[in-house]
């Protein structure tokens, strides 16, 4: 089986997606992703007949696309089937965004999928799929913290907070301004803030195991993948109540959710950081069926279950 990806190319291919293809073809599957360059509306409109092209030339048996811009181009660039995954943003846009979501949804796109059950409830639609996005247990796994500090010239004996954006941290809904506060509040001289984004996903491994927490200060999410490689790697979280992450902590050692209050932030940190406790998110991963191996086994069922695609 042939899939064409289509998805933002703005700012390089997200790791998310290129993780997401890999998975798939270590399972068999041919995998091509076309990635969309042009921002806003009319930027990502002017694809079209360059995708249209693209297809005709590669010949998929279905296409799918990453968040919801990518679907409405692909779906007036094909009459192939198009099955759209929305990313979280997509469902916090405006109404009129949603509105347009769930037409698309119910009437033109074969199959939506969403992150959560959140977003789910969200749109209002009984037949989206809920896949999270997975995690390669292989390359996120515990590594020697000490090392991985040596290799980022971290000073040994400080307390490190990790807060980490795909690009720009900046964002309003990223919430950068609250971590910060956050970590003032906790009044410690050897608490250290390290605000990365962009970084290589071969890398990320060694900054969330030299780090002592993770930190998420998001206004909304779907399912962050951050959160979920941070636990694969038996780093504690704490994290605002955003997308599943209730349900993926549950009772889960080291993982605390708190409200997007200074105070209510600063009191888990401060719960992580003084009580040394030893995280045990990798095992919630495999619990949960999340590794990378079992949503892509999920993803291809979808492919070739469905009656419009050929097996």
């Amino acid at each position: 089986m042939r899939v064409i990806f289509v998805c933002s190319g703005n700012y390089g291919i997200s790791a998310i997606i290129k993780a997401q293809a890999d998975s798939l073809k270590s399972a068999g599957i041919e995998v091509l992703i076309y990635p969309i360059v042009g921002k806003g509306f009319m930027g990502y409109l002017g694809n079209v007949l360059t995708l249209r092209h693209y297809l005709k030339t590669n010949k998929p048996d279905l296409v799918h696309a990453h968040y919801s811009l990518s679907g409405l181009v692909a779906m007036l660039s094909t009459r192939l089937p198009v099955i759209v995954s929305l990313m979280g943003s997509d469902v916090n846009q405006s109404p009129g965004m949603r509105a347009l979501i769930r037409f698309c949804s119910r009437h033109i796109w074969k199959l939506t999928i969403v992150k959560s059950d959140n977003m789910k409830a969200k749109l209002g639609l009984s037949g989206v799929q809920v896949i999270p996005n997975g995690v390669n247990l292989e390359l996120f796994r515990p590594l020697d913290r000490s090392e991985c500090r040596r290799k980022l010239k971290w000073e040994e004996n400080k307390k490190h907070i990790l807060f980490v954006s795909a690009c720009d941290p900046h964002r309003p809904e990223k919430n950068l301004m609250l971590a910060d506060t956050a970590v003032k509040a906790c009044n410690r001289h050897d608490i250290e803030l390290h605000t990365v984004s962009s970084i290589d996903q071969q890398e990320m491994p060694v900054y969330l195991n030299a780090s002592d927490l993770l930190l998420l200060t998001s206004k909304w999410e779907g399912s962050p993948n951050v959160v979920k490689e941070a636990m694969a790697c038996n780093i504690p979280v704490v994290a605002t109540r955003v997308g599943d992450l209730e349900h993926l902590f549950t009772e889960t050692v080291g993982y605390y959710l708190c409200d997007h209050r200074i105070n209510s932030v600063k009191d888990e940190i401060l719960k992580v950081l003084e009580h040394d406790l030893k995280a045990s998110g990798r095992q919630r991963i495999v619990v949960l069926g999340l590794d990378s191996a079992q949503v892509g086994a999920r993803l291809i069922y979808l492919y070739q279950s469905s009656k419009w695609v050929k097996a």
